[in-house]
């Protein structure tokens, strides 16, 4: 019975101590499992410290972002407005011409064909005797054309016969209509806004004050806006054209045309209508060249003033094959052209003018041997 006990006895107390062992090795799996929860805990810490700072960070440089992105906005559009500026001053400064010399040339003398051919045609299209019932027109339109191309040839147009050879019709047609292109090629604003006179005396004044860079670019802008500002370039055509129509028909009246005024500009529009709208085209072209498309020089077209000495260096006789050498200019029947360009700046600038294309004129000598008429009277 006793060692029964004792037996048990040793049984529990083994079990005892394996109790005991587990429990300690309970106990220090717990504590490791207590350290390894701490550890994590101060990772975790760390970690949420390290996100923190990352989340600062990231806010930071999104503000940094934002700013920067701010300032190269502005920097682009400042950068923008910049280059327009300069591409505004580099056309503004450019010397390059979109024409040549070459090319006004050839428009001008384009021009002047188109005159004579055009003036040729008309003077052979109608008849020329003064009726006594036409005297008071003939009066009335002679006045006119006194003013525009002068007395000289006025009276001749009164007095010389023209039913066989139409030449002095054809000289003065010419003549009238070159002294329109010239002033279509000439003004500022086809008087639209009544500154002609003031617009170019401000360009003279730029001229000698400014280099030719910034006087050719004042003057393309200027002619350009004054333009669009005047007049409708439709409207400016069709009142060129019926302006130059008119004068045609008062010359063809003051010269003795059979038809009364309105049955001559009638026909006159029908037949000639179309070339003298091609006129004012080629005109209107040239203004645009002249005015705007050539800015590294100052181009102009050139003519001959009515009782002025004919000058075999600044112009050309109409009458080819006459070889003169001397006489009075009658009239101007051809455009010519010439250039001017400041070099320099300042006192040290100067001027230097060519002539590219001289007028050619007719010559009073022209009428002489032409048959003369008496004036048709009232009676």
């Amino acid at each position: 019975m006793l060692k029964k006990a004792s037996k048990e006895a040793d049984e529990i107390q083994t079990r005892l101590l394996q109790e005991q062992s587990e429990r300690e090795k309970v106990q220090q799996e717990r504590y490791k499992l207590q350290e390894e929860h701490k550890e994590l805990q101060r990772d975790v810490s760390s970690y949420q410290q390290q996100l923190l700072m990352r989340e600062t960070e990231k806010k930071a440089l999104k503000n940094e972002l934002q700013a920067l992105q701010t300032k190269f906005n502005d920097q682009t559009t400042l950068l923008n407005d910049r280059t327009r500026e300069l591409r505004g001053a580099q056309a503004f400064l450019s010397t390059a011409d979109t024409l040549s010399g070459a090319e006004v040339i050839r428009l001008v003398d384009e021009l002047n064909q188109e005159i004579m051919q055009t003036a040729a045609f008309i003077s052979d299209s109608f008849d020329f005797a003064r009726k006594p019932e036409h005297v008071d027109e003939i009066k009335e339109a002679s006045l006119r054309t006194s003013e525009l191309i002068g007395p000289v040839m006025t009276s001749l147009l009164g007095t010389v016969q023209h039913g066989e050879d139409p030449l002095l019709i054809q000289i003065a047609l010419q003549a009238a209509t070159v002294e329109f292109s010239r002033w279509i090629i000439m003004t500022w604003d086809f008087d639209g806004l009544q500154a002609e006179q003031p617009l170019a005396e401000i360009y003279g004044d730029v001229r000698e004050t400014e280099s030719q860079a910034v006087s050719g670019r004042w003057r393309a802008l200027t002619r350009s806006h004054a333009q669009k500002v005047a007049l409708q370039e439709t409207d400016v055509h069709s009142t060129m054209v019926a302006h130059i129509s008119d004068t045609l028909v008062i010359v063809m009246i003051a010269a003795g045309c059979t038809k009364n005024y309105d049955d001559a500009y009638r026909e006159f529009t029908m037949k000639f209508g179309e070339r003298v709208s091609n006129i004012v085209r080629m005109a209107a072209r040239l203004n645009r060249a002249m005015g705007e498309e050539v800015t590294s020089a100052d181009l102009w077209p050139t003519h001959a003033a009515a009782g002025e000495r004919f000058d075999t260096e600044s112009m050309k006789d109409f009458d080819e094959g006459s070889g003169a050498q001397s006489g009075v200019v009658l009239c101007t029947t051809a455009l010519g052209l010439q250039r001017s360009e400041k070099l320099g700046n300042g006192e040290a600038a100067e001027h230097r003018t060519f002539t590219l294309a001289k007028p050619k004129v007719a010559l009073e000598a022209i009428a002489d041997g032409m048959e003369r008429e008496t004036e048709v009277s009232e009676d």
